[in-house]
């Protein structure tokens, strides 16, 4: 899932799947420890809890320090970062992926069963747009103005059942179809403070097209009031809904065959 080593992943869980070594983490997290130190709450022999530190040192999940004769087990906490990183993706419906690249993004991955020309179309032609990009069900895009080059601006509107109304606007930085979309976005309502920069790439392996979706903030804070509105549920709806449009397209495209 996203570009997490599965290995790594494999041996991060094997390792958290014994309470022993997850409380041996939690007692690390406070500080550095020896062997006697970890084996005392547990009322385990020097033996036994070893091989439990041999399987998080294999994991990748603490490291031996070099102290006299006492040799300290210390925390790492990328391999757990990446696990929760990971999971963090299963906050979505559907197929979509979050993760956070830096302090200010978030990024979106989401994979289609077409050719990527397919689904960069449905990211630039209006009537394709409209019948996925409307936001909540029974809403509609009422405006739609799309970028073809770089330097043309943007405007979206989206519409709810009950008539009230959002809209959002941007220039285009970059255009390179069917690659790759970079646009600035400002929301007339301020949902955060400032301004974002959003890049959307495309690749396709084997008839499958990754898109990849990267919004950028001016701030830390800005970016986590955005996911604070858990607002990757909402694209992932939409991302749901140009999949079966993608779909159908691919079924009529196989008719004329």
């Amino acid at each position: 899932m996203g570009n997490y080593r599965q290995p790594v992943l494999d041996r991060t869980f094997a390792a958290l799947s014994d309470p022993t070594r997850r409380a041996i983490l939690a007692r690390l997290a406070i500080g550095e420890a020896s062997v006697n130190e970890l084996a005392e709450p547990f009322n385990l022999s020097q033996p036994a809890i070893s091989k439990h530190l041999k399987v998080l040192e294999r994991a990748g999940l603490i490291t031996a320090g070099r102290d006299a004769q006492r040799r300290p087990r210390r925390l790492v906490v990328q391999p757990i970062e990446e696990a929760a990183s990971w999971l963090q993706g299963y906050r979505n419906p559907g197929t979509l992926q979050l993760t956070k690249p830096s302090d200010r993004e978030f990024q979106l991955k989401r994979m289609f069963a077409a050719p990527r020309e397919r689904v960069f179309a449905a990211f630039i032609e209006p009537e394709l747009l409209k019948r996925w990009f409307f936001g909540k069900p029974g809403g509609t895009l009422a405006v739609c103005e799309v970028p073809r080059r770089p330097g043309d601006s943007l405007r979206y509107v989206w519409r709810d059942p009950d008539g009230s109304e959002m809209g959002m606007s941007g220039v285009c930085l970059e255009f390179k179809a069917p690659e790759r979309i970079v646009a600035t976005e400002n929301w007339d309502q301020p949902w955060y403070p400032g301004s974002a920069t959003g890049t959307i790439t495309f690749t396709e392996e084997g008839g499958i097209t990754t898109l990849t979706q990267t919004l950028r903030y001016e701030s830390q804070a800005a970016r986590d009031m955005v996911l604070g509105m858990m607002v990757e549920h909402a694209m992932a709806l939409g991302y749901d809904r140009l999949a079966e449009i993608l779909k159908s397209l691919n079924s009529e495209q196989e008719k004329k065959k």
